[in-house]
């Protein structure tokens, strides 16, 4: 009698997720040079605002980057509208610009054409990615690799984390060089990514409740809504539920009707000057018979009861809180009888033009 075969489904996306203290730690000391280079070139060259050019979870990790860049750095950030060129071919003018091109694979050819574009400008550019030798790379003059090692599960997980990272540590750079007192410490996030980590198992258990989930909604705000709209796209990706992303400011002006008892919410309660708009909106959720998923920093925990506590800073909390949102994914996908390892019809490198 043959032995029965192991079940391997969502092996390679839990090592991965499990590979990011580690990851982040050794690109805190790789990309410390290209990183001071750039700030040095904002220095020298007029640049007046930024310009971040991403697709999915890179996107996601971008509005994160446009907080930090803009609350700490003073500099004013535009997501960049790829399509204006490649399809349209109108794209703006660039030229006192930091443009900042973040691709897991360096292969999606309209964040390329951002970065190319850019530097024909005369632009300061910055590629973030993954992968070596990539179209992304040749187009940037200065590149941060992740070296992540290759992620081969199809949701991303610790290229996003690595974006974030750094990011946080551009961000760092340029607050630095302009003299801003605050800082934001890069070097405990490995930390605080373990300490998201420890939280699988009450993770796992709570994705029960939601085993029979259609649609959810995850809130966020402020320095967390990365991490709300990188949580929704994993639950998509894994799970197939219809998860959407909302800051809790917007959340109230009419989604809060979708709310009813049994309809599925994630809340994230970040320690910062967003915390009491989003407990007030956690209120009014229980009010209307919601029992939301609260995940909330230590600090953030004595305003609500949180049934997940991590322990990260207010401003570098987005990474731990994508990672409690991989680990979520993860488990409430193979509870639904799915394979987080991979997805229906999408493929792990995606080009769009």
């Amino acid at each position: 009698m043959s032995s029965p075969t192991p079940d391997t489904r969502g092996h390679l996306m839990r090592a991965e997720i499990f590979e990011q203290p580690k990851v982040l730690t050794q690109l805190h000391a790789s990309a410390q040079p290209v990183i001071a280079d750039v700030a040095a070139h904002v220095q020298r060259q007029p640049c007046s605002y930024a310009v971040l050019a991403a697709r999915g979870s890179s996107d996601n990790a971008s509005v994160y980057g446009k907080y930090l860049l803009e609350s700490m750095a003073g500099l004013p950030v535009a997501l960049a509208a790829p399509s204006l060129y490649t399809l349209y071919k109108t794209p703006p003018r660039l030229s006192q610009a930091l443009v900042v091109g973040v691709s897991q694979s360096g292969h999606s050819l309209d964040i390329v054409k951002v970065v190319e574009t850019a530097r024909t400008q005369g632009a300061i550019t910055l590629g973030v990615t993954n992968t070596p030798d990539s179209p992304l790379t040749q187009a940037a003059e200065h590149n941060v690799l992740l070296n992540a090692g290759l992620e081969k599960a199809l949701a991303a997980t610790k290229t996003v984390t690595g974006q974030c990272m750094t990011y946080a540590m551009l961000t760092n750079a340029l607050a630095s060089a302009n003299k801003t007192s605050a800082v934001l410490k890069t070097a405990e996030i490995a930390d605080e990514a373990s300490s998201a980590l420890a939280l699988e198992a009450s993770l796992a258990q709570y994705a029960r409740e939601w085993r029979f989930a259609e649609r959810a909604a995850v809130i966020g705000r402020g320095y967390c809504y990365s991490a709300a709209q990188e949580m929704a796209l994993k639950l998509k990706e894994t799970t197939f539920i219809t998860a959407e992303a909302y800051s809790a400011a917007d959340f109230m002006h009419g989604p809060l009707a979708l709310v009813q008892p049994g309809y599925a919410m994630i809340v994230l309660l970040n320690h910062d000057a967003t915390l009491e708009t989003t407990v007030k909106l956690l209120r009014k959720a229980h009010e209307r018979g919601a029992q939301p998923l609260v995940i909330a920093t230590r600090e953030a925990s004595q305003a609500a009861e949180a049934h997940c506590v991590i322990d990260a800073s207010a401003l570098t909390s987005n990474i731990a809180f994508i990672i409690v949102g991989q680990l979520f994914a993860l488990h409430l996908s193979l509870l639904k009888g799915y394979n987080p390892d991979v997805s229906r019809g999408v493929s792990k490198v995606t080009v769009t033009q």
